[in-house]
This record gives C-alpha cells, structure tokens and sequence, in this order.
C-alpha cells in the first residue's frame, strides 16, 4: 500500500502516540511527542505535519493531535 508523504507524516505521529500510551494521561504522552518531533524531525516535516493538521483530512490520535497543535503553534508564533 503506498501512501502521500503528508499521509505518512500522520501515520509516523500517531506511532509515537500509540508507543507511548502507558507514559500515562493524555498530556504527557503528548509531551512525548512533542519532544521527539522537535528532537528529530526536520523542519520540511514538521511544516507537513502542521498543513495536515490545519486542513483537518487526517485522523490523528489524540495525544498526536495534542503534540501537533502545540507544535503548530509554536511554527506560526
């Protein structure tokens, strides 16, 4: 199956979602994630993951929805 890069950007966040769910609430897993993108992702990915965000056609897990809006947040600040 072969999937967009914008497709792929959202599936990679939501891993990191789902690998850290026993980190405990929502929140922190979303801190998780948060520092993982801002450690390791480059900025092209980040930009994606911020378009795919505002254009709502991705379903993203809640802590990754979380993580990208305050990652979001800081790209546009």
């Amino acid at each position: 199956m072969f999937h967009t890069e914008e497709e792929s950007i959202v599936t990679m966040i939501n891993h990191i979602a789902q690998n850290n769910v026993s980190a405990g609430s929502e929140s922190d897993v979303a801190d998780i994630v948060e520092n993982h993108i801002t450690k390791f992702w480059s900025r092209r990915m980040k930009k994606i993951l911020s378009e795919q965000l505002a254009k709502g056609s991705e379903t993203f897990e809640p802590a990754a929805k979380l993580a990208a809006e305050r990652l979001s947040a800081k790209i546009s600040a």
